[in-house]
């Protein structure tokens, strides 16, 4: 029983060194050889291999049962970091005042506005969203941080218009939603 105690003290340190095992439980490494050789450690030693290594007494001790004591599941940050996001953002949607949007139609209908025009005659992505809204009759939300611009200046014609179509569709269906 107690070389099997031996290979379970080994496996729950992680098959550190004697010297590292001592260390991190606060004993000699003598004494630490001595479980090594067969001895049991007292109770009190025992709580601190179970507290540092975080394994049952019982499986410790017997080798029966679970290991590990207590185990969390793994925490998925990158989904509480954008749980919490989408939190934050739906509270400032909810908190910034805006008119109802009306019904626009599909998403994919040619628009009335010319934006061939308005791309050619402004030639910057947030003025020609403000005349697009403005022909609509709605407030452009320039407090939505529009990001869908960068690298305008070596955007071609054809790719500033896709731009503008793609930054307004989903600005409707963002509104829309709220």
């Amino acid at each position: 029983m107690n070389d099997e105690f031996s290979k379970r003290l080994q496996r729950a340190f992680d098959y550190a060194s004697m010297a590292e095992i001592a260390r991190r439980i606060g004993v000699p490494h003598a004494t630490v050889r001595n479980y090594f050789g067969g001895r049991l450690p007292a109770p009190e030693v025992l709580i601190k291999i179970a507290n540092q290594t975080s394994v049952s007494l019982n499986w410790l001790l017997t080798g029966k049962g679970e290991m590990l004591v207590g185990v969390a599941p793994k925490l998925d940050l990158g989904r509480i970091f954008e749980e919490r996001i989408n939190e934050i953002i739906d509270r400032r949607f909810a908190a910034s005042p805006s008119e109802p949007v009306e019904e626009l139609g599909t998403i994919d209908a040619p628009p009335t506005f010319d934006i061939e025009t308005a791309v050619r005659n402004f030639d910057d992505p947030q003025r020609v969203m403000n005349e697009w809204f403005r022909f609509e009759g709605r407030d452009y939300p320039e407090d939505y941080g529009v990001v869908f611009f960068q690298g305008w200046s070596s955007y071609s014609s054809a790719e500033k218009i896709e731009a503008v179509r793609d930054a307004k569709k989903v600005l409707d269906r963002t509104l829309k939603a709220k």
